[in-house]
């Protein structure tokens, strides 16, 4: 069974996703819209994380580095989960949702753990397996496992989903998180 195979029988089957997913697509790399403009982001520190983890600027690398190293992948197989919120301030409620997806995240890489073929998973938000991330003091403890986010990689995810006519937005009261297995 091809790896695409295997990423297609993880996304159909129900029973092995702890938070199902929502929508998903398969694409060629050299689709993916890497944006300067969105790792700039990064580096103005709008989620809090610049600085503070080896899977978030400047530890993960450049923004040219990064890229070239998705570009060596051929396909990418990008997945939503989708989570209700009491208000567009529930803070409380997208951390929830973000658990729940980090969740589907790890099921996803253990179905896959076995894989021969070369792939890597990019999540929302960034690397969170360790409480206190030993960057810049000391190597990253599981490089095997870190997962970057989507964003410091430099991928513009609200152009990402119109190339694949996935929901960015789904609707009032929720929160769309992305993920994006390389392979």
């Amino acid at each position: 069974m091809s790896l695409r195979d295997r990423i297609e029988a993880f996304a159909a089957d129900k029973v092995l996703q702890p938070w199902p997913i929502h929508e998903s697509g398969f694409m060629d790399t050299k689709d993916i819209p890497f944006d300067l403009a969105t790792r700039g982001a990064c580096e103005k520190n709008y989620c809090g994380q610049y600085g503070r983890t080896w899977a978030c600027p400047p530890g993960c690398g450049t923004f040219e580095e990064l890229k070239a190293h998705f570009m060596d992948y051929s396909n990418a197989f990008v997945y939503t989960t989708v989570h209700e919120l009491e208000d567009s301030y529930d803070i409380e409620g997208m951390s929830e949702g973000r658990k729940k997806h980090a969740e589907l995240d790890d099921a996803f890489a253990t179905f896959l753990k076995d894989e021969p073929a070369p792939h890597e998973l990019c999540d929302a938000g960034g690397c969170s397996i360790c409480k206190k991330c030993t960057y810049p003091d000391a190597p990253c403890r599981f490089p095997d496992k870190m997962r970057r986010s989507m964003e410091s990689t430099g991928i513009n995810v609200m152009s990402l989903s119109k190339i694949l006519d996935i929901h960015y937005i789904n609707g009032v009261n929720t929160v769309t998180y992305f993920s994006m297995i390389y392979f």
